[in-house]
């Protein structure tokens, strides 16, 4: 068995059942709350605390600048301070390894079933967002200890800038691609401090200044959002607690190699995270939809601007060879009673 098996869970008659029972909340502009989509057993926290100081010490190179300073890049080349590496959450970017036990890969494959049927309800509340989910990169923990936070950022930045005529181009442009985030929640934020116990955290919440949205995650919610500037967002500082969550990204875009932007194919990925194709978004959302359009009176989603009903046309050399017949959508929309003979 390949641990690294990408592979996403078969969309049958029961599991489209259970993507249309999700518990939904759109929290506003795009960010939609899962609630309950899972549980977390205490033992994967654990093994989380026991791998965290190993990450830590593997996320970070050092390095001196022209003024003699010494200063840390993570992974992507960011550069921090040295006191801000203290504030920042340590990150398992690599999650699953050869040596993982198998019960705990067994987790993750099941946060990320979890999460691909959050995500097809998500298409169905936002269809149009289906054109741009190319790839995934699978997601990584999140160690915030207390006196950690993330400062206010957008998952698309990747830290452009022109100054004085010279162009600052990132190293890493992964983030240029970024459509959606999602994060699944692996403990309970609260809100007061009598609450605390060894589970759960006090502050910790993420907040989106330009949404107005400030949400405290608790066990098995699912959030998924945009990656562009308007759902920008930070996580406060845990005050006291330790926070865990699951953070993977959803992008679009061919491959740059130069700019450290590689995808793989699903059957070929050698680690964890690394990026890889999606081959069948497209044909199990539409699953959805259909069965959506098949077993509810209630039209206002598939009756939307929608891919699935549009008979969008094939890109690339080989779809444009493909057959197109412009009647069948002209056909589906007068069934749908969006068009008229006379």
């Amino acid at each position: 068995m390949n641990i690294f098996d990408a592979s996403t869970p078969e969309i049958t008659d029961d599991i489209l059942k259970e993507i249309q029972n999700l518990e939904v909340e759109h929290l506003g502009g795009g960010v939609v709350k899962f609630g309950n989509t899972c549980t977390v057993d205490p033992s994967f926290l654990s093994w989380v605390d026991d791998n965290a100081s190993e990450a830590f010490e593997q996320n970070w190179t050092y390095e001196t600048d022209e003024d003699g300073n010494t200063y840390a890049l993570n992974i992507d080349r960011n550069k921090f301070s040295l006191e801000q590496v203290k504030m920042v959450p340590t990150r398992l970017l690599q999650p699953v390894k050869h040596d993982t036990p198998q019960d705990i890969v067994d987790i993750f494959q099941h946060y990320e079933a979890t999460i691909y049927k959050c995500l097809i309800r998500y298409i169905d509340m936002f269809p149009l967002v289906l054109g741009t989910i190319w790839w995934r990169s699978r997601g990584h923990v999140l160690h915030y200890d207390p006196g950690s936070f993330l400062g206010v950022h957008n998952d698309n930045d990747a830290n452009y800038r022109a100054l004085d005529g010279q162009r600052f181009i990132p190293h890493a442009q992964n983030g240029s691609r970024q459509t959606l985030a999602i994060i699944l929640y692996l403990n309970n934020g609260i809100k007061d401090l009598e609450e605390l116990d060894d589970t759960n955290y006090l502050g910790g919440e993420i907040t989106f200044p330009y949404l107005d949205i400030e949400h405290q995650g608790q066990t098995g919610d699912v959030l998924i959002f945009p990656s562009n500037f308007m759902a920008s967002h930070g996580v406060n500082t845990v005050i006291e607690g330790t926070r865990y969550s699951y953070l993977e990204f959803l992008s679009h875009g061919s491959p740059s190699p130069e700019v450290m932007v590689e995808v793989f194919e699903p059957d070929e990925i050698k680690a964890w995270c690394e990026p890889h194709w999606l081959m069948s978004i497209y044909e199990d959302y539409e699953k959805y939809a259909l069965h959506v359009q098949r077993n509810s009176s209630d039209r206002s989603i598939t009756d939307a601007p929608n891919p699935v009903f549009q008979n969008r046309s094939l890109e690339g050399e080989v779809g444009l060879k493909k057959a197109y017949y412009h009647e069948d959508v002209v056909g589906q929309n007068l069934e749908r009673g969006h068009l008229s003979r006379d």
